[in-house]
């Protein structure tokens, strides 16, 4: 990492970034974080990143700010630095407030939108950025530390929020009811959780490169364990229950998307 890094908002995602970005060499004092809860910056402290006093001081030494706040929080912070951030690159990961409520704020700054799931602490994360603009080069190169990077238009954006961002919770609870149920055969703990792990790993390798189908039909066997286990997750209706259970929250996702598009117009 060249460039200093300002990252405005110091919660989950914003530390998720900053631990990402040191496991790929960067400098703490490299990052510059801001955050008005005392329990933010402890942790950027225990991390050992720098902490600035305020977000003027965050975005005058930063080449490049995160503004990784509440959606509710993002037009006060954007108004507060929009003097101080000409030329400056602006990131937000801030759900449903649209790039063109933040661009004209920030008239003479190079803004863009991106939505990162939590899986960059790890440098395993899935970030969508829009739109495409004169840093193109730079924004994409920076995000590539954290995971995959793909460039997609604000609409797209705007529904990975709910597939991507938000899912890793919903893998985790599958990932929980799988780990129950090796504990219930019998498998330690570690051992069930490791193969959970890996499991999930494994398997989204493989889909890089082989559909859905041919990685369940490479398992399936004739009269075999993984045809019975197939066979009652479609007659206990779990794929369909799930379905259903993802089709509702995209229409109350959409709703709200709908009222934050009429509100920040």
């Amino acid at each position: 990492m060249e460039k200093g890094v300002g990252i405005i908002g110091f919660g989950r995602m914003g530390r998720a970034i900053a631990v990402g970005l040191m496991n790929r060499g960067a400098s703490p004092y490299s990052i510059i974080v801001c955050d008005k809860e005392p329990a933010a910056l402890q942790q950027a402290k225990i991390l050992g990143v720098r902490i600035a006093p305020s977000m003027t001081e965050t975005v005058l030494n930063s080449d490049l700010v995160i503004l990784a706040v509440k959606p509710g929080d993002i037009i006060k912070v954007v108004d507060e630095i929009s003097t101080i951030a000409e030329n400056k690159v602006v990131i937000s990961i801030a759900a449903l407030i649209p790039h063109r409520t933040i661009k004209n704020r920030l008239p003479r700054s190079h803004v863009y939108r991106a939505m990162p799931n939590i899986a960059v602490e790890v440098n395993s994360g899935f970030i969508a950025l829009t739109p495409r603009g004169e840093m193109d080069f730079e924004v994409e190169k920076f995000f590539q530390y954290l995971g995959d990077v793909v460039w997609v238009d604000e609409e797209t954006l705007d529904m990975l929020t709910l597939i991507s961002a938000s899912a890793p919770a919903l893998l985790a609870e599958i990932a929980d009811a799988l780990i129950l149920a090796a504990l219930k055969s019998g498998i330690p703990y570690a051992i069930a959780k490791k193969a959970i792990s890996s499991l999930f790993k494994g398997t989204g390798e493989m889909l890089n490169n082989k559909s859905v189908c041919d990685i369940r039909d490479s398992v399936i066997t004739p009269r075999g364990v993984t045809i019975r286990l197939i066979e009652k997750f479609y007659t206990h209706d779990a794929k369909s229950k799930l379905l259903e259970v993802l089709s509702h929250t995209i229409e109350e996702y959409l709703s709200m998307l709908n009222e934050a598009r009429d509100k920040y117009k």
